[in-house]
């Protein structure tokens, strides 16, 4: 069965594909996890979310059939329960695994320590976003290591390598100095040496190559990162390059060359010089949703409490002759009101709903980048927990 996370979710019945495919188009926009994007939009809940997830893991680690996994996320929606306590009354072990999670790849590499993941993942669980991700924006790996890893872990999960062959072969490789042999020319580091794709850029085609069992090459083409032409040429250049036909230096300048004199031109979907649609436009409220902030309970809550207090009302409300559910509404899509409103609400908070403010605007000028500011604003909610620093 096809293990990508759309798939899942429609075979789970959680999910149209035309719901999935809104939210993709914005996960691809902003580069944020599509199930963080579902979030948002109230298409799933963040304990769903986190059970199809540990699903699909599982899955693809081969430890339990599709069945177990449906059934043990249908009790996660009727109990709302964790997904490992779901297992745990099937008769599965929750904590079973193969040895090939991210984490577990880093620490058994010796690139991270056990206590650095654990407090990594804290962050991932916290602000949704992938561990990979965050290591690469705390600058705890390169992104060179972190693409070997993410490879390796692949070849693991199929079946074409033992977790201690892996390990062996990511030492090895964390090790190497930058290419300089054309036998082992990988495809994401030809079109990034050609100046084609930024290092950061592969590392995040990387990423989702490996979490869908794709090749890299088809992910760039998939979401329009490159060109078929360019695909093409870039492929012709590495067979030859290994081959020893041409010399390394011979394929990049090629490459290189033909790019520069608009042989072809490489698309722009990486171009990060400035906000997105999304984020240019992006609410308070979707942002402080994206960030895990704000949860439909809480906003339950805050306007409950708010419906209580006529001061509050009067200061939010357009015009004296709006309703309570209208005056409300707009509070909460006006960007401005719905600051004020959770000020008044949850005057504890204001620091938090101040410091998600200020990210939502620097989003929205393009001084942050989306991702970036969902991590710095987890470190700071959370800074009483973490022992370490950016």
């Amino acid at each position: 069965m096809d293990l990508r996370l759309g798939t899942i979710l429609s075979h789970f019945g959680l999910l149209q594909e035309h719901e999935f495919d809104r939210a993709l188009k914005v996960a691809n926009e902003t580069r944020l996890p599509v199930g963080k994007v579902l979030v948002m939009f109230e298409q799933i809940t963040d304990n769903t979310l986190k059970a199809v997830i540990d699903a699909q893991w599982m899955l693809k680690d081969g430890l339990i059939s599709i069945s177990q996994a449906q059934h043990a996320v249908d009790l996660v929606r009727r109990k709302n329960w964790a997904f490992n306590d779901a297992l745990v009354t099937m008769g599965i072990d929750a904590y079973a695994t193969r040895g090939a999670r991210l984490g577990e790849l880093m620490v058994g590499s010796g690139q991270l320590s056990e206590d650095e993941i654990s407090k990594f993942l804290k962050v991932s669980n916290y602000s949704g976003l992938p561990l990979g991700r965050i290591l690469l924006l705390l600058d705890r790996v390169s992104e060179n290591a972190l693409g070997s890893t993410l490879r390796l872990q692949h070849d693991i999960r199929v079946g074409g390598l033992e977790v201690d062959t892996g390990l062996a072969l990511i030492r090895e490789s964390v090790k190497r100095e930058p290419i300089t042999r054309t036998d082992n020319l990988l495809l994401g580091e030809l079109l990034s040496h050609a100046g084609i794709l930024k290092d950061s850029e592969v590392a995040v085609a990387l990423d989702i190559a490996a979490a869908n069992s794709k090749m890299v090459g088809e992910v760039l083409t998939e979401h329009g990162w490159i060109s078929d032409t360019v695909l093409d040429k870039a492929l012709s250049l590495q067979k030859r390059a290994r081959s020893k036909e041409i010399s390394l230096d011979d394929a990049i300048s090629t490459l290189k060359g033909q790019a520069e004199t608009g042989a072809f031109a490489p698309l722009s979907a990486f171009d990060f010089t400035g906000p997105t649609n999304f984020e240019r436009n992006i609410s308070l409220y979707e942002y402080l949703r994206l960030t895990g902030y704000i949860t439909p309970e809480k906003l339950s809550d805050v306007v409950t409490r708010a419906a209580r207090e006529p001061a509050i009302i009067a200061d939010l409300q357009e015009s004296p002759q709006a309703s309570l559910k209208e005056t409300l509404k707009v509070a909460v899509t006006d960007s401005n009101r719905f600051l004020r409103l959770l000020s008044s609400v949850l005057p504890d908070d204001k620091d938090i709903i101040d410091t998600g403010y200020a990210f939502q605007q620097q989003v929205r000028k393009g001084t942050i980048k989306l991702d970036r500011s969902i991590l710095e604003f987890t470190l700071m909610r959370t800074k009483k927990d973490m022992a370490f620093s950016l």
